[in-house]
């Protein structure tokens, strides 16, 4: 069976509404979750990572969560270390409503891996480990959402300066404090203590 000699799959104005009808799905079906932009500190040149990053602006976006039965992953794992938690979902995220709440105020067009997402409704950081930008493949030949696969955040030392009051104590919660106290012994003797 030929293709719909009505429908033209390459004139901009279809493909536009194409791609309003996916902004409206995500609206109602999604939800509404804080994108923060990783800002590389000391950036190694010969890795291209950084060791200290940080995170000072979160943009709210809304995001459709695919997993609908709860998060894939390993779950909980137990190793010789702990318990580690290995949560892990896929997001899809509208191409035109990323340019617009994130794009324009970064300086690269599309997510990028490293950067976090604060889940309101499970109240956790993911971080974007796989942005997958050609799914749905090229329906009426165009490329309208990005697809996010993200796993459970793990806190290591990042600085946190977002504005959000729920995600910047995550610093104040996960860093390492050291408190130096100085108990005087006898006379001229000191006792120093770390805790």
């Amino acid at each position: 069976m030929a293709r719909n000699p009505h429908i033209s799959q390459s004139v901009r104005s279809e493909q536009n509404l194409y791609e309003d009808i996916i902004i409206e799905s995500l609206k109602i079906y999604g939800q509404d979750v804080e994108y923060l932009p990783r800002s590389l500190v000391n950036e190694d040149k010969i890795f291209g990572e950084d060791a200290v990053s940080r995170f000072d602006d979160a943009y709210t976006i809304e995001m459709y969560l695919e997993n609908i039965e709860g998060f894939d992953g390993d779950q909980e794992l137990f190793t010789k270390f702990g318990v580690e938690i290995r949560d892990r979902a896929t997001l899809h995220v509208s191409r035109r409503r990323w340019e617009f709440a994130v794009g324009l105020n970064v300086d690269y067009n599309r997510p990028r891996e490293g950067d976090l997402i604060y889940l309101p409704l499970s109240d956790q950081i993911f971080e974007i480990m796989r942005v997958i930008d050609d799914r749905p493949f090229y329906q009426i030949q165009d490329l309208p959402t990005f697809r996010m696969e993200i796993e459970l955040f793990e806190y290591a030392g990042e600085d946190f300066d977002t504005g959000t009051e729920v995600i910047d104590e995550v610093e104040e919660k996960y860093a390492y404090n050291y408190n130096v106290g100085v108990t005087p012994l006898r006379r001229a003797k000191a006792k120093l203590s770390i805790t």
